[in-house]
């Protein structure tokens, strides 16, 4: 609960929503566009009413357009949530601020990343991290399953 809210409606105010941070390359893609199936099959089972998907990646604005092909192509969750680097600033500050920023506004499940950034971001905000073996993803997503299970935010079949 943000603070305002706080000030606002006390312990009345509704909590807040439900989100992913992951990362794409070598987390849900190989190869700027192979996909790992085990993070595309994961996110496909997402509760879209409960959880927002974040994407939090070093990628630039000159990669925009091939990376919302990608998201759209796997049908994936949060294909507006895109959040590239700015080239006036490094990736390592790009994710500090925006986990921080993405921790603020949600209750954040987990972030799932293969870097040092990532769990580096992760770890200032206060969030889950969920590392990835670049030889064995699957491990990390099976992981992530856990999490997102626990908060209840996959499709009920």
């Amino acid at each position: 609960m943000t603070d305002l809210a706080r000030r606002l409606f006390g312990d009345d105010a509704p909590p807040k929503r439900f989100a992913l941070i992951v990362d794409l390359d070598e987390t849900l893609c190989t190869a700027f566009a192979c996909p790992i199936r085990a993070g595309i099959d994961v996110l496909a089972r997402i509760d879209r009413l409960k959880v927002e998907v974040h994407y939090v990646t070093a990628r630039t604005e000159v990669s925009r357009k091939g990376t919302e092909q990608f998201i759209g192509d796997h049908r994936l969750p949060g294909w507006r949530n895109l959040h590239l680097s700015p080239t006036v600033i490094g990736s390592r500050e790009h994710k500090l601020k925006v986990h921080a920023r993405l921790a603020r506004e949600f209750r954040v499940i987990a972030s799932i990343g293969d870097s040092f950034e990532e769990a580096e971001a992760s770890a200032a905000a206060g969030i889950p991290f969920v590392p990835v073996d670049v030889e064995n993803p699957v491990q990390a997503w099976v992981t992530l399953t856990l999490l997102i299970e626990e908060a209840g935010g996959f499709v009920r079949e």
